[in-house]
């Protein structure tokens, strides 16, 4: 994809991560507590079948959970434990809705837990754990 267009309410991302900057362009968005990360499945990130690979599915979630338990772009978190069940597959082109709702952030720990939706249907959950080195 050349363009890609933005999601309606998103904002543009700059991605520092360089294993995450493969999966973008990415967009993000922050709503009552949770945030929300857009990105299109891409081809080189593809299995055999056609579909977003497992192991870019699972990359896009924790970053998301890392990202959510963040208090500024400053703060420093890093994944304790992180679990994903897949539900359907996602196709090449399509919109993944990445959702992450912190459900207690404490002084050093944050648990988190998320889906990824395309077009409205969860394609996967996850959750997990992220220790927090700076905030």
């Amino acid at each position: 994809m050349s363009k890609v267009e933005i999601p309606e309410g998103y904002k543009e991302m700059t991605i520092v991560q360089k294993h995450i900057e493969t999966l973008g362009p990415g967009f993000y968005k922050r709503e009552d507590g949770q945030t929300f990360m857009a990105f299109y499945a891409n081809e080189k990130n593809s299995n055999a079948y056609g579909s977003a690979h497992g192991g870019a599915l699972m990359a896009l979630a924790d970053y998301t959970m890392c990202s959510s338990a963040m208090q500024n772009r400053h703060s420093l978190v890093t994944t304790v434990s992180f679990h994903s069940e897949f539900l359907a597959p996602a196709e090449v082109g399509s919109l993944l809705i990445v959702r992450a709702n912190p459900t207690k952030i404490g002084k050093s720990l944050g648990f988190v837990e998320g889906d990824i939706k395309v077009e409205e249907k969860e394609i996967i959950n996850f959750g997990g754990v992220v220790k927090i080195i700076k905030s």
